[in-house]
C-alpha cells in the first residue's frame, strides 16, 4: 500500500512537470454570464444560501479575461458585494494566473474540464475549482486551518510522513447560463 501511495505521488509529480497544453487560456465556450445559488456549509451543515451572478468575459488585451462574481441577497435581490478579478496567461512562464487586483496572484491549473487553485493565507488553506459541466459551470471553494490534524508515522519508502488537514467549510454553486 505504501509503495502504491509513493508511486501515485511520484506519477503526479512527473505529470505535473510536462509542458502546458496549447490551449492555455479560458475556453471560448466557458465565456458568458451565469447565475445560481451558492450554498455555504461548515461542519455543522448548511449555514447560508446566497445568490450569485457570475461573468466570465474575454478582454481586449490578448490572454486576459475578466472574472466577476456578485453575491445577491435572496430576500431583496440587492447586490451584497462583488468580487472583480482578472485572469491572464503569462506567455513567458506558460502559467495562468488569477489577479485579485492588489498584486495578489494565484496560479490556476487547467486539468480535464476544470481550473484549480490552492493557496494559503493567515494560517488557513484554500482550494477552489471552476469546472464546466454541459452548459453550466460549477464553482467550489473549500478550506480550513493549516494545522495538521494527524501526522502519520515516518514512511521509509516515501522518506516522509503524511499530514492530514481538516476542511472547515465548503462554498458551492451550480452556475447556469443567464437566459
Amino acid at each position: 500500500m505504501r509503495l502504491l501511495f509513493f508511486f501515485s505521488f511520484l506519477s503526479s509529480f512527473v505529470w505535473s512537470q510536462l509542458p502546458a497544453s496549447p490551449n492555455n487560456g479560458i475556453p471560448d465556450d466557458w465565456l458568458g454570464s451565469y447565475e445560481g445559488v451558492m450554498e455555504i456549509y461548515n461542519n455543522n451543515g448548511l449555514q447560508q444560501k446566497i445568490g450569485v451572478n457570475f461573468d466570465l468575459q474575454i478582454m481586449d488585451r490578448p490572454n486576459y479575461w475578466t472574472y466577476n462574481m456578485s453575491y445577491i441577497n435572496l430576500k431583496d435581490g440587492e447586490v451584497a458585494s462583488t468580487k472583480a478579478y482578472k485572469i491572464f496567461y503569462a506567455e513567458e512562464t506558460k502559467k495562468l494566473w488569477l489577479d485579485e487586483g492588489d498584486s495578489l496572484l494565484i496560479e490556476m491549473t487547467h486539468l480535464g474540464n476544470c481550473f484549480y487553485d490552492h493557496f494559503e493565507l493567515s494560517g488557513m488553506f484554500f482550494n477552489s475549482s471552476l469546472c464546466k459541466q454541459d452548459e453550466n459551470l460549477i464553482f467550489q471553494i473549500t478550506g480550513g486551518q493549516k494545522k495538521p490534524t494527524y501526522t502519520s508515522p515516518y514512511i521509509k519508502e516515501a522518506e516522509c510522513s503524511v499530514e492530514t488537514l481538516h476542511f472547515d467549510f465548503l462554498q458551492s454553486v451550480l452556475l447556469k447560463p443567464k437566459k
